[in-house]
């Protein structure tokens, strides 16, 4: 008895592209690798959706971050704000709040880099760039439930000579590069490569009021990588890498503020701090809406006060100051077909930021942060060799880490002045206190230092079942232990802002108005989660091929690092001197974040080599997402839950010779479950100071609405051009347009803060010199100046005005390059 398939659609669209009559023999896209899977495979054959761009598309198209290489990548949405940086991928990731890793896991050389703030590290030198999408519990571990990206820096081979590039380019608002790499073997079994970048801009925001373009940028990045062929048997690979990136000011601004009768219909309850914000800008900056009505353009004194020349509070500027530190070593020991690898990390970074958050002309309200973390890791795992009926990878993995920061939030009720010379007050708060409180400035400042210890076993092995069918099984188990210290005190400018202080009017202001309170917690979790994986593969042809998969991942909890939020025992916003500073509410620890994820796809190449069709379907089902929301008063965590679907596609076609094009495209669906308690919007607080919260009467049920950063459509076409002349020379050319369907950035869903659809188009072309030792290129990124929101949200304390992250407009420059 025979059995007879018939070919699904699909199925039989491939099969007719494979058999196609016309010869494309002569032309063939050249084989991607990866490490996808912890091993150099054929991007083909990975059963998973991957991106990758390689690093000289990266050097080509100008790519300076991670920021900017999202603009590629559907489904990936990474943007910096003036605090936090955003990182979102399928419609998922990780809130404001700095005590929260990352649901979308960075991989740097092998080493894991779990902080929002290792995403700002600078593009120099790199090999590859892969985007695994969807859960990477089994291989990659935890903090990777929405996916992770392994970013692979360039290596020396033993068996080059010594050689060299150096660069530099010239772009619009008055920035530079300058950049460089010598590589090359010392010895037959030892070789080194020395890199090295700077570069800095003027920005592309005008700040009327300081008459300064914003941000003001620079960075220096060096990297040194050594290769040692130890024996036959035993190779190492190390890499010490160095950056410095400082920030002046930010491309962030208020884009909405209300008039009086705007206040009147939409807020009429806003607080006395408000009203007062809004009455002192209204008399001192009565054009303020007109000087923030164009793309671009600001109008905020940055902690400079009114003079705009005399930083008057906070201890910084609205500046970031960035060191980031990263080791790396790789050992490769060779038994027979065997290898045993150790992959040992080292990463630490320090910041300092000023950050001028009333977006405003005003000294009204100033944050700064000064935060230090530092990683050890470890990992050492086997891998069998492949071809036989089963092949595996295994290992242990184990990771410590702390983060400790000093955070102050300063208000002054005096707005630098401003406040005294209208009403003839010294302050607010000696008005509010009928003259009983003469403070003008009050703060808040928080310490918070953070143990983390954890560590893991993993295996994944595949049964060759057959020539055409594979089953993939693999599996994880992670502990991990996580201790806190969280402290705060509540200070003047009578005692001094960096000294205690107990004033009762000061205790009432800040509790009631801010939901601010003193306190000292100790408190330490524990947790343990097994991830398993699934995944079955068949060769349909040579040249084609189908998967499914089934995986789970998980990102553990911990405890919350917003320094709002009341004690345990006290509802919010609650005055009562005789809370326990010592016990936390239910909602300073957050519990584990966990994933379902089902997926199908396929992988084929097509027309004899000359081009690939990857597409990928999945389904995942999140339970206790960690959210940062502002609710009432202040910040808090909580966790809800949302399902996510969607496709994927990808697409390469060497069309001719000279000619490739590529599309990259996604759909998305990406809803909330269960997420009764959402935070409000300003209009709905200003009815409700409680909304959302116990002691409340309404709510902003945001169950099955869809979640943040999720575009339902998004995608990126290119194409990139080369031509020969006859005299050895080459005109080259490339370029993309990058589509981006609307999204919500605001927790509260708010439309008025939605991200409007976009499309950024990037345009290049050059000469190179014959052998290639030689190029000159002229660019232009988002040459249309698309001015898009990278988030948008209610401007704190001024209830119904938004502020506003502004992605970089408009950019055309030259480049130089030199070969040696």
């Amino acid at each position: 008895m025979s059995i007879k398939f018939r070919k699904t659609p699909v199925v039989a669209a491939l099969a007719l592209a494979a058999a196609s009559p016309f010869s494309h023999a002569q032309l063939m896209l050249e084989e991607i690798i990866v490490t996808a899977q912890k091993r150099a495979e054929s991007l083909q054959d990975v059963p998973i959706s991957v991106s990758a761009m390689q690093g000289e598309k990266i050097a080509e198209a100008g790519i300076n971050s991670m920021s900017q290489i999202a603009d590629y990548i559907p489904n990936l949405h990474i943007a910096e704000a003036p605090v936090n940086t955003n990182i979102y991928m399928r419609g998922m990731g990780s809130g404001n709040n700095q005590a929260f890793e990352q649901s979308v896991g960075m991989y740097i050389d092998g080493i894991y880099m779990g902080r929002g703030r290792q995403y700002r590290s600078p593009f120099m030198d790199i090999e590859r760039v892969e985007v695994l999408r969807g859960p990477q519990g089994t291989l990659f571990g935890k903090n990777t439930v929405a996916g992770a990206v392994n970013i692979l820096t360039a290596s020396p081979d033993l068996d080059e000579p010594f050689e060299g590039n150096i660069s530099a380019s010239a772009e619009s608002n008055s920035g530079y590069q300058v950049e460089g790499v010598l590589s090359g073997a010392l010895t037959e079994n030892f070789a080194l490569r020395g890199a090295f970048k700077y570069r800095e801009s003027d920005g592309w925001a005008d700040n009327s009021f300081l008459n300064e373009d914003e941000p003001n940028t620079d960075e220096t990045v060096w990297r040194l990588t050594g290769v040692w062929q130890i024996t036959d048997d035993l190779d190492a690979n190390f890499k010490y890498s160095q950056a410095e990136y400082n920030r002046d000011g930010v491309g962030s601004g208020s884009w909405r503020y209300l008039d009086s009768d705007q206040r009147a219909a939409e807020v009429p309850n806003a607080s006395d701090f408000a009203n007062t914000a809004y009455l002192v800008t209204d008399v001192y900056y009565p054009d303020f809406a007109n000087k923030i009505k164009d793309d671009f353009d600001i109008f905020k004194d940055n902690g400079y006060g009114p003079d705009g020349k005399t930083r008057g509070i906070g201890k910084n500027v609205e500046s970031s100051d960035n060191d980031i530190d990263n080791f790396s070593m790789t050992l490769n020991y060779y038994m027979g077909e065997y290898t045993i690898t150790s992959v040992t990390g080292y990463s630490e970074y320090n910041y300092v930021d000023g950050a001028d958050v009333d977006w405003l002309p005003l000294q009204f309200v100033h944050r700064d942060d000064d935060q230090d973390f530092d990683q050890w890791s470890q990992e050492i795992r086997i891998t069998s060799p492949t071809g036989g009926f089963f092949e595996y990878i295994g290992g242990a993995y184990y990771e410590q880490s702390n983060l400790s920061f000093n955070r102050r939030v300063t208000i002054d009720s005096d707005f630098g002045g401003l406040f005294s010379d209208l009403t003839g007050a010294p302050s607010l708060l000696w008005v509010l206190t009928s003259g009983a409180y003469s403070a003008a400035q009050i703060a808040r400042n928080h310490k918070y230092d953070l143990d983390s210890d954890s560590w893991a076993v993993f295996g994944q092995g595949t049964f060759n079942l057959a020539d055409d069918w594979r089953l993939t099984l693999g599996l994880r188990y992670t502990e991990e232990t996580k201790d806190v210290r969280s402290t705060q005190i509540l200070s003047d400018d009578i005692t001094g802002l960096n000294v205690s202080s107990d004033n009762f009017f000061l205790g009432f202001i800040q509790n009631t108005e801010f939901n601010t309170y003193a306190y000292d917690y100790d408190e330490d979790r524990d947790t343990d989660k097994w991830l398993p994986s699934v995944n079955l593969q068949w060769d349909f042809s040579d040249d084609s091929m189908f998967y499914a998969s089934f995986s789970q991942g998980f990102k553990s909890g911990g405890f919350t690092s917003a320094d709002d939020g009341q004690p345990g025992g006290l509802q919010q916003g609650e005055f009562n001197p005789a809370y326990d500073p010592n016990l936390p509410s239910d909602e300073f620890e957050f519990d584990d974040e966990d994933a379902d994820a089902f997926e199908i796809g396929g992988k084929h190449t097509l027309l004899d080599g000359a081009m690939t069709l990857n597409w990928a379907a999945f389904y995942t089902s999140y339970s206790d997402l960690q959210i940062s929301i502002f609710k009432g008063l202040g910040f808090t965590v909580t966790n809800a839950d949302a399902d996510v679907s969607g496709l994927e596609v990808d697409a390469l076609w060497q069309a001719t010779e000279g000619l490739r094009l590529g599309l990259n495209a996604a759909y998305l669906d990406a809803e909330w479950k269960n997420y009764e308690q959402a935070p409000c919007t300003a209009i709905q607080l200003d009815n409700d100071p409680l909304c959302g919260v116990a002691g409340g009467f309404t709510d902003n049920d945001q169950s099955n609405e869809t979640t943040t950063f999720a575009p339902e459509y998004s995608g990126s076409l290119f194409f990139d051009y080369s031509y020969m002349l006859g005299n050895g020379m080459e005109i080259f050319a490339g370029g993309e347009a990058n589509y981006s369907d609307d999204f919500s950035s605001a927790g509260d869903k708010d439309p008025i803060d939605d991200t409007e659809s976009f499309t950024k188009i990037n345009l290049r072309i050059g000469l190179r010199g014959a052998g290639e030792n030689w190029e000159i290129m002229a660019y232009g990124r988002n040459i249309t100046d698309e001015n898009v929101y990278s988030i948008s949200f209610d401007t704190p304390v001024l209830a119904g005005s938004h502020s506003a992250q502004f992605d970089e407009g408009a950019v055309y420059g030259v480049r130089a390059g030199y070969r040696f």
